[in-house]
């Protein structure tokens, strides 16, 4: 048995030819008991293939992420064996596959369902003994010779229930599936972990076992460029590090991870988004090969709690990285394209979502990911939105929630690249002449979009440049969080910033550096997703004396208790002159509350304006908004 290898292979064993495999992330099996003729000694070969990373690998390759997105990754080619190859003894019937969810979680109960690929040898009857926890549940089948397909359930009386870390504990139950003959002879077993919870969606906003929640989160892209080499304790520490932040969600974007990184995130209470590694538009003709993939990637990672949606393909339009005009015009052209249909949207992925959810009828799945409202349904998905970098400004996004409310229900990519501290290709000398092309071909530079946001050339020095692009990637990150959790489940179900973490040396979206070293931004997201912050509507980047404005003043609490007590104070300061306003009053669980509205006519005073917040009480939260006053 393979357990990893990437991503392509044919196999020989002493000299026969096994077969071919194809797959990075699910485990290949052979019968090898003939192979093996009972000699004491083996020879197994195999000949690997990977294409190597491009933005236009073939669609017949499900690499997703691993392959398709340059951003995320050098040059290079990913391909070889990443995990080990067993050897497992069994009898006459073997468990390929098993498969375990939760229906019904509830304090009374909870219903485990189990699914399982049976290969027996010969037809005949046997029994299936399962424990979960301290239940046990026995029953017989008559099974055919070969494949065959088996489910059953289990309830589990008052269950231990998992809960996401914000709301709860995470006990774990062993999951035992042992398969043999009736009179009592062991053929098989399989033993897995999971915990008992249920996930439902309604119009993008998430409840855990009856619970909604605002779902704070971030897409995570491959934790390394060579699979080989990954390190569990990196995996755990990016996991514990998103849950510091104040996040609740991990979107593994666009690839199925090593399985560390899912135990991580099960003990951390860290839900997971989980992508297929179906990535661009794919080539009629890849049908099969798509719903392959949706079943080996549910069998691979299905037990765990912590995943709790599926996403059959993402960005199956292509088109996420275009739309590069000053306005939303851009945003309207992409909703007319949307409109017209498509082989991907209409057959590819009902096919693979339909897939998903014969497989695992547990979970919600959404087919796709990043489609704009589209007919007939006018319906939907997640929104890569990208304002104040691929297109538009960061301020657009009121007004682009206002005039497309289900746009913003949730919006999984934005964001704004920045440098690290450290990295090839960036040196003092000769600034700003630097291998821009060697940054944008190797380290993963957008330089339209940063030419047009921060323009190196407007910066005297390499640290100049560097510290504007780390303040308005923070400002980007911090505005597009506020403003969606403002507006909390009308229409907003949450959200998750476009990327977490570099995994090699890169001008990029994430909030951490190939070293782990924080940029500001990280710090502005967690001081965004703490569980209640004081916002304000923005104040305009320029103001005029005389100009009359009314700023809403909000609360936004995260907590399952009401709050009452609460102080809040506002007072903006110009040049010469301070202006104070303050209400109490108390904020619901779970809620988005107005505080108050403050009115204020613009003084006849030139230069800076700060509106600073400042929230007292059962909490404590500080907030600060600049503009300028011009005479």
């Amino acid at each position: 048995m393979f357990d990893g290898l990437l991503y392509q292979a044919d196999v020989w064993l002493n000299g026969g030819y096994l077969g071919d495999v194809e797959g990075y992330f699910m485990a290949h099996h052979f019968d090898v008991t003939e192979a093996m003729g009972g000699r004491r000694e083996h020879l197994l070969a195999l000949e690997v293939s990977c294409p190597s990373r491009s933005s236009d690998i073939s669609g017949s390759h499900m690499l997703g992420s691993l392959g398709q997105a340059p951003e995320l990754l050098p040059p290079g080619n990913p391909g070889g064996l990443w995990a080990p190859v067993k050897v497992e003894s069994t009898g006459e019937v073997r468990i390929l596959d098993l498969r375990v969810g939760t229906f019904g979680a509830s304090e009374r109960r909870a219903v485990v369902a189990l699914q399982a690929d049976l290969d027996a040898s010969r037809a005949g009857l046997v029994r299936l003994h399962t424990t979960v926890g301290e239940v046990e549940h026995t029953d017989d089948h008559v099974l055919a010779a070969g494949l065959n397909q088996v489910e059953w359930r289990v309830t589990v009386p008052e269950p231990h229930r998992w809960w996401p870390h914000r709301l709860g504990d995470q006990p774990h139950y062993d999951v035992t599936v042992e398969v043999g003959t009736t009179q009592g002879g062991l053929s098989d077993r399989r033993r897995v972990r999971t915990g008992l919870r249920t996930v439902e969606m309604d119009r993008w906003q998430f409840s855990i076992n009856g619970v909604r929640m605002f779902l704070k989160g971030a897409n995570f892209g491959p934790v390394s460029p060579w699979w080989a080499e990954v390190d569990e304790a990196g995996l755990r520490r990016d996991v514990e590090l998103a849950k510091e932040a104040g996040l609740d969600l991990i979107r593994l974007y666009g690839h199925v991870a090593p399985p560390a990184l899912y135990d991580a995130a099960d003990e951390a209470g860290m839900l997971i988004w989980q992508d297929l590694p179906l990535l661009g538009p794919f080539p009629q003709g890849s049908r099969n090969a798509a719903t392959d993939c949706a079943q080996s990637a549910v069998g691979a990672v299905g037990a765990h709690p912590s995943v709790m949606l599926w996403c059959g393909h993402v960005d199956p339009l292509g088109d996420s990285a275009n739309g590069t005009s000053e306005n939303l015009s851009s945003m309207g052209r992409k909703l007319a394209a949307h409109q017209r249909p498509s082989w991907n949207l209409s057959v590819l992925d009902r096919s693979v979502k339909r897939e998903l959810e014969r497989r695992d009828p547990t979970r919600p799945v959404i087919a796709y990911s990043g489609v704009l409202p589209h007919l007939p349904r006018l319906d939907g998905t997640d929104t890569h939105l990208w304002l104040g970098w691929k297109r538009g400004s960061e301020r657009d996004l009121e007004q682009f929630a206002a005039r497309w409310p289900r746009a913003v229900r949730f919006v999984s990519q934005f964001g704004a690249q920045s440098p690290p501290q450290e990295m090839p290709l960036l040196s003092s000398e000769g600034w700003p002449d630097l291998d821009w092309a060697g940054l944008a071909g190797e380290h993963g530079l957008d330089a339209t979009a940063m030419n047009r946001h921060v323009p190196p050339r407007d910066h005297t020095t390499l640290e100049g440049w560097q510290e504007a692009a780390w303040a308005y990637q923070a400002m980007v990150v911090r505005r597009h969080v506020e403003t969606l959790r403002r507006l909390k489940y009308r229409p907003a179900g949450g959200f998750c910033h476009h990327f977490f973490a570099d995994c090699y040396p890169a001008v990029s979206t994430a909030l951490l550096d190939w070293q782990r070293w924080p940029k500001p931004a990280y710090e502005a997201l967690a001081k965004a997703c703490q569980p209640v912050i004081v916002v304000a509507d923005r104040l305009p980047a320029e103001l005029a004396a005389g100009d009359e404005l009314e700023i809403g003043v909000h609360v936004v609490s995260d907590r399952q208790e009401p709050m009452a007590g609460l102080q809040v104070e506002a007072t903006l300061e110009w040049s010469g002159g301070s202006q104070t306003w303050s209400w109490a009053g108390a904020v619901g669980s779970d809620e988005c509350a107005l505080v108050g509205t403050l009115h204020w006519r613009v003084p006849d005073a030139s230069g800076p304006t700060a509106l600073h917040l400042r929230l007292t009480g059962p909490v404590e939260a500080t907030n600060r908004y600049d503009a300028n006053i011009f005479g």
